[in-house]
């Protein structure tokens, strides 16, 4: 039987995931990875550069698509011209959750390596960067607002940053933990309440 190139490369990437998983990725061997795929070290190094492109071609297509779907998502409710926009852009922004939360479900083990076996990698801060990101589209429509609401400058990056803590870690728990995609989205809802009534009431709208 010949040499299969891609059978190779699939079982090399299946093994890793399952030792990441289980190790982390500071934790996990080469070498094991080789032996659990039934391939040798040097077909390893045929497919892959270092245990860093190893596991950055594991994730990385989930981290774009995610970030792909947020973008999609942020960009819907950034025309504001009004102060009923500002008003239907907290709903729907908030609203657009559920396609996050189920995409983010339908790879869960994916985003379980990101969020818990990602020491050592250039994705170790992943969470902390989908908050800051969430910050800044925040602060970004909070800028076009301007003019709309009053109060504008008591809310502050910090303010933001909070608000925008609690969704994605919130999320992102619940997740880890094996909820089904209704039962997050029943409770990012509860904190998005929370928080749009906070936005509302210091903007007076």
């Amino acid at each position: 039987m010949g040499y299969d190139y891609n059978q190779t490369h699939a079982k090399i990437l299946k093994s890793a995931e399952e030792h990441f998983a289980n190790e982390g990725f500071r934790g996990a061997s080469i070498r094991l990875i080789c032996k659990d795929a039934g391939v040798t070290n040097g077909a390893f190094y045929a497919h892959f550069k270092s245990k860093d492109d190893l596991y950055v071609e594991i994730v990385q297509p989930y981290v774009d698509g995610l970030t792909e779907l947020y973008s999609k998502e942020s960009d819907r409710y950034f025309v504001i011209k009004s102060e009923e926009d500002v008003i239907e852009a907290f709903r729907k922004a908030y609203s657009s959750i559920d396609r996050i939360i189920t995409y983010l479900c339908d790879n869960r083990e994916i985003f379980r390596l990101l969020l818990e076996s990602s020491d050592g990698t250039v994705y170790e801060n992943y969470a902390k960067e989908i908050i800051e990101a969430e910050t800044q589209s925040m602060a970004k429509f909070l800028k076009k607002s301007r003019g709309y609401v009053k109060n504008l400058e008591k809310i502050s990056k910090n303010i933001i940053k909070t608000g925008s803590a609690m969704m994605i870690e919130t999320i992102f728990d619940r997740m880890k933990k094996g909820k089904e995609p209704d039962e997050i989205l029943k409770e990012s809802a509860l904190v998005s309440e929370f928080c749009i009534a906070g936005y509302k009431h210091i903007l007076g709208i």
